[in-house]
């Protein structure tokens, strides 16, 4: 399955993109429960690292108004070279880098849910169960 294909399957809409410069892309991307009960939902983001050493960043997108859907957008900085106590999220797959990130929702849905916002796309996550 190719990457477009793949996009369809998992409801990444490619037409929609995030305006930033340092963007990144992502492949996959699901809510799962926090690991104890009671600690709400968390977004889960993984995809190709943008260049090797880069730290990958959810930024939810903060605005005056409560939107419908609350964007949160994958974006990526260079680390320092001093910089220890970021945690690295890099793996490595097939040879090449990936990331993987999480994030809590709690307070940060929209009146219906979340728009995640990547290089590649975009991904709605309705959180109102209708």
């Amino acid at each position: 399955m190719n990457n477009d294909e793949q996009m369809r399957a998992d409801n990444i809409v490619a037409s929609a993109r995030s305006g930033r410069a340092n963007a990144a892309d992502f492949d996959t991307a699901e809510l799962r429960a926090g690991p104890t009960l009671g600690q709400g939902l968390y977004l889960i983001v993984s995809g190709p690292a943008p260049k090797q050493g880069a730290n990958i960043r959810l930024l939810p997108v903060l605005g005056d108004t409560l939107p419908e859907y609350q964007q949160i957008e994958i974006a990526w900085e260079a680390r320092a070279a001093n910089d220890h106590d970021v945690q690295v999220d890099m793996t490595r797959s097939g040879g090449a880098e990936r990331y993987e990130k999480s994030m809590p929702l709690s307070g940060l849905s929209g009146t219906k849910g979340i728009e995640l916002v990547g290089a590649n796309g975009t991904k709605k996550f309705n959180l109102t169960g209708q």
